[in-house]
């Protein structure tokens, strides 16, 4: 399914939030998910009342890599979704321009 890819953020702002990523099917298709890592899920999110621990949930299209993000790991990762049938689940459908 998987044909290509774009990342659409500065990868230099991993540390802070969200690398959000357009998938390119091979019908055609585009889908939409967005990689996070370990520190970013530390400062971004909902608090948890009461604290100041971020709480995430709800977030299907949210792949969570638990290293540096660069240009080959998020490859290899839609990569392996695609391999195993996850690729559709982990992303959302965007529509025709």
């Amino acid at each position: 399914m998987l044909a290509s890819y774009t990342i659409r953020d500065d990868l230099s702002g991993q540390d802070e939030g969200a690398i959000e990523v357009i998938v390119h099917l091979k019908d055609g298709g585009q889908r939409w998910c967005f990689f996070m890592t370990p520190a970013a899920l530390t400062i971004c999110g909902d608090w948890i009342d009461g604290t100041r621990i971020p709480i995430h949930y709800a977030s299907p299209y949210m792949i969570m890599v638990a290293g540096r993000l660069d240009e080959a790991i998020i490859g290899a990762a839609l990569r392996h979704l695609d391999t195993r049938g996850d690729l559709i689940a982990c992303s959302m459908p965007l529509e025709a321009n």
